[in-house]
């Protein structure tokens, strides 16, 4: 009987994490949080055509950072990102290009559509350099809940 009941328990409370796990992209603390740990949406080595997550920023102070990382590619890539928000919050997406030995070759931040518009950028990256993509938020409680960033490869 005892088991029967262990077993029980067991297959229960992996009905449970199958049910209510989760993936890494939807773990927000600790999760993406630095240019260290940034997710990536695109390998020169792995050349995915196409990456999107949603996610949620777990306070003002978190951000989430993503990176399209052609350091070891042979020829330049053109792609699209867009951070979508939840209906009435509004995000910004900051993006950091760098060159191959880590100095940054510009910075811009795309907070021009407002609360509930997605943010997007068509860009590239060439042989040899990393763009960051850093999504924050833009109020007071725009966070919580679940944003969608999309990545696709268009050359």
């Amino acid at each position: 009987m005892r088991k029967l009941r262990n077993l029980t328990a067991s297959v229960a409370l992996a009905a449970g994490l199958m049910l209510f796990g989760s993936s890494p992209a939807s773990a927000a603390i600790g999760w993406g949080d630095s240019f260290e740990t940034a997710e990536v949406m695109y390998s020169s080595v792995a050349q995915n055509s196409s990456y999107s997550a949603t996610v949620r920023l777990d306070s003002m102070s978190d951000n989430d950072f993503y990176v399209v990382d052609n350091t070891n590619g042979t020829s330049e890539i053109t792609y699209s990102v867009i951070a979508t928000p939840p209906a009435n919050f509004d995000i910004v997406m900051g993006v950091i290009k760098m060159n191959a030995s880590g100095a940054i070759l510009s910075i811009q931040m795309d907070n021009w559509n407002g609360p509930g518009y997605a943010e997007a950028i068509s860009w590239n990256a060439k042989p040899g350099e990393k763009v960051y993509f850093r999504i924050m938020d833009n109020g007071i409680n725009n966070y919580n809940e679940p944003y969608t960033i999309t990545f696709k490869r268009t050359s």
